[in-house]
């Protein structure tokens, strides 16, 4: 009965966590196979703000571009990151 109990609540402390991922899978304009072209739009909304929120509309291509682009300079903080301590580069 306690095993259940304490089930149920790490599945109910879970939850909002993959909520959270669906959404953000949801609103990332990634593109479709189809034409790199076309125009996406998205509400940029700073964090903590309900006020400053704007619409930003690229092309799928470079909406992809930008996605590159940040993984690419997380990859370069988090090498970086890892240099001159123990077990890093």
């Amino acid at each position: 009965m306690t095993k259940m109990i304490v089930f149920g609540l790490a599945f109910l402390a879970s939850a909002p966590a993959l909520a959270q991922t669906t959404s953000i899978a949801s609103n990332n304009p990634a593109p479709k196979s189809g034409d790199p072209n076309r125009i996406i739009c998205e509400v940029d909304q700073p964090i903590g703000s309900r006020l400053g929120a704007h619409k930003v509309c690229k092309t799928a291509l470079q909406w992809q571009q930008q996605r590159e682009e940040h993984r690419e300079s997380i990859e370069r903080i988090q090498q970086n990151s890892n240099v001159g301590k123990p077990g890093g580069g």
